[in-house]
């Protein structure tokens, strides 16, 4: 079965079923690499790295970084905008919030209109938003929760698909985005045919989210 990044969302939120494909394990598990810059563009930079998995398995870890002279809570609003993700990330048929538990917790339901040979694709997602005690740090954690619906026929369950937002007020007021994503599986195919569609992709939502936060 395939399993695709990107963004999340992520993405990520970057494009999410790219990114779910060439991700990272499970948060904590295996040997890190270092991080190595693959594109640098636009005030954007993005990062990869490739780490062994639980099952001894190499999958790859995504960052992508930029500052913006917004705040925080601008950044936020955008990320929890279900009816504005499309306007950032690709292949989005459509984003529905399931359960809105808190201003802090909800869980959102995401298709994906995959190019071929991926096809139809979803994601169940719960967001969680972590501030720090000073206020300077905020982060939205992105995690796959599949119970919540039923999967459909012909329709691929993105259910490995992990993400965070990190967002760091700065002392001159812009704020410090890193958008990471990880996955539980490693990739299908290999990284010369992958690896160019999928940066690409990643950079692309990157830099639409960034226009959107920029011209509001």
């Amino acid at each position: 079965m395939v399993r695709l990044h990107l963004i999340s969302f992520i993405v990520l939120f970057s494009n999410l079923f790219f990114n779910n494909l060439d991700a990272l394990a499970a948060t904590g598990s295996g040997d890190n690499t270092k991080w190595v810059t693959v594109t640098q563009d636009e005030g954007i930079e993005v990062q990869e790295r490739w780490v062994t998995n639980e099952k001894n398995i190499k999958v790859r870890e995504r960052s992508g970084k930029m500052n913006l002279n917004c705040s925080g809570e601008d950044i936020l609003a955008l990320i929890s905008d279900a009816s504005r993700t499309h306007l950032w990330m690709s292949n989005v048929e459509s984003v529905t919030v399931i359960k809105t538990v808190s201003a802090s917790e909800w869980y959102v339901h995401t298709k994906l209109n995959a190019p071929w040979p991926f096809g139809a694709q979803d994601m169940v997602s719960k967001y969680q938003v972590i501030r720090d005690s000073n206020q300077k740090v905020l982060k939205v954690l992105i995690s796959p929760v599949n119970n919540l619906m039923p999967k459909q026929k012909d329709v691929e369950r993105l259910d490995t698909f992990f993400a965070e937002w990190e967002l760091t007020t700065t002392e001159r007021g812009k704020v410090k985005v890193t958008f990471t994503t990880k996955s539980t599986v490693p990739p299908e195919y290999p990284s010369w045919v992958q690896d160019p569609v999928v940066r690409k992709v990643f950079f692309a939502n990157l830099r639409n989210f960034k226009s959107i936060l920029v011209k509001s």
